[in-house]
């Protein structure tokens, strides 16, 4: 018996007991490994290509035993298919079956453990009726969920397997019992509810998600880039700001020194993203306060004072002496 026989009949045995509290009591059982080596001979070991396909195909499946054992089903169904495609085995056909059923997709499950029957002649009256057995229970108890969720894009999720984004094309086959629904957007609330199916029920699953409260965005870009920005009362940075905030309006204040103060509102709607650019004007000065301003004051102080002296001399004034004639002194201040 090749590598890949009793890896499959480990696996199946291995995926048959995890499932037989919530999957129907009756769940088949693969071959015994005499029995199995029996009925499944190796390829021909003179055929080289078949040797090939045989090993590719026994990695394939340890890829999905691997997937099926973390609970990603999906995978495990795509890895079990191409196994199946490279080397057919009844045994891989029986865990591909286990692996639809696992994954709530019943019309597969049931189709292919008919392929296990149908392609496994050496099945003992036992084991077909055990297949056969789950085949009918599957028919005459699974139920349909349909869902219906705004807003679209909505991540829907059953039993924490992803099933797409809402609107979902069409209903879910599931088994009666209870079953955990999962819905999560960006920027909205999560909601997780389980809900009770039953036999032969078609149920619609309703839900309707609430925006959390930050869910809009403000980016704002000032310059100076040291500009200080005040959102409603509050400074928040200097030059850039970016982050989520209450949707509506909002008061929005820029200061650098040597510019204008200025002041915006702006009204960021719900689920939205809003940018405000704004450049500050410097500050006009007064020419009181420039250099040059004062430099031309003081030399019209001096040039009007050198003026004064020489367009108003001090007339001379006699001072008494002991000669004569007098003599005279002219006086000039400064």
């Amino acid at each position: 018996m090749g590598p890949i026989r009793r890896d499959a009949l480990a696996l199946a045995l291995l995926l048959v007991a995890p499932l037989t509290v919530a999957q129907p009591r009756r769940v088949p059982q693969p071959q015994a490994p005499a029995q199995q080596e029996q009925d499944e001979p190796g390829p021909d070991p003179s055929n080289p290509t078949a040797a090939f396909q045989q090993a590719e195909a026994r990695t394939h499946f340890q890829t999905g035993v691997g997937h099926y054992q973390a609970g990603r089903f999906t995978e495990a169904i795509a890895e079990f298919q191409t196994a199946h495609r490279l080397f057919a085995s009844p045994t891989i056909l029986f865990n591909l079956a286990q692996a639809y059923r696992s994954d709530g997709q019943l019309s597969n499950a049931i189709t292919t453990f008919r392929r296990y029957i149908d392609e496994n002649p050496r099945l003992t009256a036992t084991q077909r009726e055990d297949v056969e057995g789950v085949i009918r229970e599957i028919e005459t108890t699974r139920a349909v969920l349909s869902f219906e969720v705004e807003p679209s894009g909505a991540e829907i999720s059953l039993d924490g397997r992803p099933l797409g984004t809402s609107p979902l094309p069409r209903g879910v086959e599931v088994l009666p019992g209870p079953h955990e629904v999962a819905v999560t957007l960006a920027l909205h609330e999560p909601l997780t509810q389980t809900i009770n199916v039953h036999a032969h029920e078609r149920r619609l699953f309703q839900a309707n998600l609430h925006p959390v409260e930050l869910n809009a965005r403000l980016v704002v870009n000032a310059l100076p880039a040291d500009a200080e920005i005040t959102l409603d009362g509050a400074v928040v940075g200097r030059g850039t700001y970016d982050q989520r905030v209450r949707p509506g309006p909002h008061q929005l204040s820029f200061a650098a020194p040597g510019y204008q103060p200025r002041s915006e509102s702006v009204t960021v709607r719900t689920l939205s993203e809003e940018t405000v650019r704004v450049t500050l004007e410097a500050r006009s000065r007064s020419v009181f306060t420039r250099w040059y301003f004062w430099a031309a004051v003081g030399g019209v102080i001096a040039v009007g004072a050198t003026l004064a002296v020489v367009l108003n001399p001090i007339e001379p004034s006699a001072i008494p002496g002991n000669g004569t004639p007098s003599s005279v002194q002219s006086v000039v201040s400064w």
